[in-house]
């Protein structure tokens, strides 16, 4: 008896209850039997396209390996199109069967034979249509979805986005909540991993409720840019005829400024290359300079802390306790923050940021493509305008978000500053000595000194204001 495949894929399962591909096996298995084959294996791809180019079918292509080994001598499916939807992997099954003649095969909807040439021909006529309906249906949702995006609707289907109901438009007051207190301590320089561990000790859910935070999740949320209520189109900020980007139907959790200094401080690997990435144990590490001028780190040695200069970049000769190292630069920043004047008010509430110069360059860059639109100037002239004009906004709106930042991450002072770094931790606080300190320099000790700690050998190179 002939033994067969039977291959069933559908492309969108929404409901996932696989009931589609299950109706296509039992029309299928019903016509082998008339046929009077063997059914011998299944094949299934659920929820995969067999027209997109960058789609692998695992079934598919473990069918073609059964049939090209004689596991199997043919197929059973409900329909072609099931099979195939372009030319290409049409023709590799072809192949098969040119090189198997007594292999078989049949369709429900319409028996096709692959080896003989009138099969063939119907079949390859039958999958060009398919694949030119796929094509159009294609063209159809991609231009509907960037119409949608252009007037700033919501995409349609997907996961609820983490900060809104199930509308994907209306705020979720409690969850937007845990997205704007991230982004404040994120722009006051604490690290992504220390938010997360402290959202999971608190016991805040995440988005699927059950898994823990995670910093690289946590990122792509805050820097999305859904979140300053801006539309996005395949992963990109969309920008308006005018220039400008254009703005969602639904309420945004972050305002503007904020969320652009979110985006330069997170996606800038010039600017801070480990920023969210590494959770310092140390409270100096990266801070202390070694007498021979390398990067000293902190490690765990005899049961008590220490910092340590490496052998491999440098000396590797000098170590330190961490614990009185710490405490005394700990006291160096504190009198230091406390000596500092707060800002008058006049100087504090003295607008710094750059809006109207923001609003004149984009409202340049409508007026060239105004212009372009009308005919009135040639594509080089403003392909080369608008390249020029761009990265002059650009650079405005990073001067802006550079500032926001600056304001936010500047450390306690007066008389708040100590009660500040009690309150604080490890991360926080080397967001405080970031914002403070340039480095601790470590100066190598004569063999005659004494064990006990000494300030002497140790000096702060502060930041200039």
């Amino acid at each position: 008896m002939t033994r067969v495949g039977i291959y069933s894929r559908i492309s969108f399962d929404d409901e996932n209850t696989g009931l589609g591909v299950q109706r296509q096996e039992e029309d299928a298995r019903a016509l082998a039997k008339r046929m009077g084959w063997q059914v011998a294996q299944v094949y299934v791809d659920s929820n995969l396209s067999a027209y997109k180019k960058s789609v692998v079918r695992p079934a598919w292509e473990q069918m073609l390996t059964d049939l090209k080994t004689g596991v199997i001598q043919g197929i059973a499916a409900y329909d072609i199109d099931r099979i195939a939807r372009r030319p290409h992997d049409l023709e590799r099954l072809i192949d098969i069967y040119d090189a198997n003649p007594g292999y078989v095969f049949a369709t429900v909807s319409g028996e096709l034979n692959l080896a003989a040439p009138d099969g063939r021909l119907m079949a390859r006529i039958m999958v060009s249509f398919a694949s030119k309906s796929s094509s159009d249906t294609g063209r159809r949702v991609a231009r509907a979805q960037l119409q949608r995006a252009q007037q700033g609707g919501v995409s349609g289907g997907g996961r609820r986005p983490y900060g809104y109901q199930a509308d994907q438009i209306t705020i979720n007051p409690e969850q937007a909540a845990v997205i704007r207190e991230a982004a404040q301590r994120t722009l006051a320089g604490e690290s992504l991993m220390s938010i997360c561990r402290d959202f999971d000790a608190r016991g805040i859910p995440t988005a699927g409720n059950s898994e823990k935070w995670n910093r690289g999740v946590l990122k792509r949320m805050m820097t999305q840019p859904r979140m300053a209520g801006l539309r996005e189109y395949k992963g990109a900020l969309l920008l308006g005829d005018n220039g400008e980007p254009v703005k969602a139907v639904w309420e945004p959790i972050l305002d503007v400024e904020t969320w652009e200094a979110l985006v330069q401080m997170l996606t800038d690997k010039a600017r801070s290359p480990n920023h969210g990435r590494i959770d310092r144990k140390y409270l100096l590490s990266g801070f202390l300079r070694c007498h021979c001028g390398a990067k000293m780190f902190g490690a765990f040695s005899k049961g008590a802390p220490e910092y340590r200069c490496p052998s491999d970049r440098g000396c590797g000769n000098t170590v330190r306790k961490a614990l009185p190292l710490e405490a005394h630069v700990e006291e160096l920043v504190l009198r230091y923050l406390e000596r500092q004047d707060l800002k008058t008010s006049d100087e504090s509430t003295a607008p710094t940021d750059n809006d109207e110069e923001i609003s004149k360059a984009e409202q340049s860059l409508s007026k060239l493509i105004d212009e372009w639109s009308a005919g009135r100037i040639s594509d080089q002239m403003f392909f080369t305008a608008q390249a020029r004009k761009e990265a002059a906004l650009n650079a405005l709106k990073g001067q802006r978000a550079t500032e926001k930042r600056r304001r936010t991450m500047q450390a306690p002072v007066g008389a708040e500053a100590r009660e500040s770094w009690k309150a604080s931790n490890i991360s926080q606080r080397r967001a405080i000595l970031q914002d403070v300190i340039q480095a601790v320099r470590v100066f190598q000790k004569p063999t005659t000194a004494a064990k006990r700690f000494d300030g002497r050998y140790y000096e702060v190179i502060w930041r200039q204001d």
